[in-house]
């Protein structure tokens, strides 16, 4: 299944070290202007004003909220990486007439529309694992899948906050398979005593949760991590919203992942060395098996992984939000600023009203095949 690694026999494994790209996710370097404000709209007015003249990132727990996972990533998380590179944004509680406003779906859903009227501003929207949504002027999107026009923008997930990586002492001990979500996505067979009865016969622990419990700390530390399982059954225009986040922070974590068999993964991959696909039990037995078997294969993804999450640092990724904003997002800006006035004024309430019923439209039809009540 695997080829043999040979570029690797002769060199011992206590040599074997992350490079020093490893270290930089804490450069705030300085990005150049943005041509007009950004507001990021969470509506949590005591978060915004205590994060309004911040100059680094705080730590995770203090704008990350469990259940307001999305609008916490893609919004305050987006925010704080941008404000601390020195460009003109902000954390706003409300929509900003006549300025650019970005949201995200989640956020969106839950504000009473013919109140906040958010056609007052333009308005771009972070899709996220949810139903398309056309109260908007742009798309921000987390899978390629989901671009379906010319508004419609993929940006990268932020890399897990605060993320400590594996122990490098492990060197290639397979002793411990960790899964960092919410435990009621896994499958029940990946959670049945006969599975984790195979696991502890190859000397593998496998840690199960209860269904309620969100730890923040697990989904950050990999320190103790020797291998990521991450499966999902769901159905395919489910799985096509998904981003490939848990694949890039095992890159940069150091630690070989094995995934089902999601788009969003099978977008990045170039080689077998960037993540094992699994479908059942019985698939990540047999990897545990093969990468037992070969600590260089094992060795060899641990190092592939550091240098593809290269592409994935928090600088790399604030730069092109950077450039998305700075680009087609304040071209449309432009547009949409010098509309005829009748438009400005009569037009835009008229196709606010056509893009309420066209958005509950999608939501019904996102809801129906994916199962979700909302």
């Amino acid at each position: 299944m695997y080829s043999s690694h040979p570029s690797l026999d002769n060199i011992p494994i206590s040599n074997r070290r992350e490079p020093a790209f490893y270290h930089s996710m804490s450069d705030y370097q300085r990005l150049e202007s943005l041509p007009y404000p950004v507001y990021f709209v969470r509506n949590d007015p005591e978060l915004c004003e205590s994060l309004a003249a911040v100059t680094q990132m705080p730590p995770f727990e203090q704008f990350y909220r469990p259940e307001l996972g999305g609008t916490s990533s893609w919004i305050v998380q987006t925010y704080l990486q941008l404000k601390c590179r020195g460009l003109d944004v902000h954390l706003v509680p409300h929509y900003v007439p006549g300025a650019i406003c970005v949201v995200s779906r989640e956020e969106l859903m839950k504000s009473t529309l013919l109140k906040t009227l958010p056609f007052r501003s333009y308005v771009v929207v972070c899709q996220q694992d949810r139903p398309r949504p056309a109260i908007c002027e742009q798309r921000i999107v987390q899978n390629r899948l989901n671009i379906h026009t010319k508004l419609d923008h993929y940006l990268p997930h932020w890399v897990q906050p605060e993320l400590k990586p594996r122990n490098l002492d492990r060197q290639t001990k397979i002793q411990t398979l960790v899964f960092k979500g919410r435990w009621y996505y896994m499958p029940a067979d990946y959670k049945t005593p006969g599975f984790i009865k195979a696991l502890e016969n190859l000397g593998v622990s496998y840690t199960v949760t209860p269904d309620y419990a969100v730890n923040l700390n697990d989904w950050s530390d990999y320190s103790e991590a020797d291998l990521l399982l991450a499966v999902r059954h769901r159905s395919n225009l489910y799985l096509e919203s998904k981003p490939p986040t848990k694949l890039i922070n095992a890159w940069l974590a150091g630690c070989p992942a094995l995934l089902g068999p999601e788009p969003a993964y099978q977008n990045l991959r170039q080689s077998e060395l960037d993540y094992i696909e699994i479908n059942s039990p019985d698939d990540v037995l047999a990897a545990l098996h093969q990468l037992q078997s070969d600590p260089d294969l094992y060795w060899a993804m641990i190092e592939n992984g550091w240098e593809r999450s290269q592409a994935f640092l928090p600088s790399r990724t604030a730069t092109l939000w950077r450039d998305l904003l700075a680009g087609p997002i304040a071209t449309g800006y432009e547009h949409w600023r010098h509309q005829p006035w009748l438009w400005q004024t009569l037009g835009r309430p008229a196709h606010f009203a056509l893009r309420l019923i066209k958005q509950e439209l999608e939501r019904r039809h996102f809801n129906k095949l994916t199962g979700r009540k909302r």
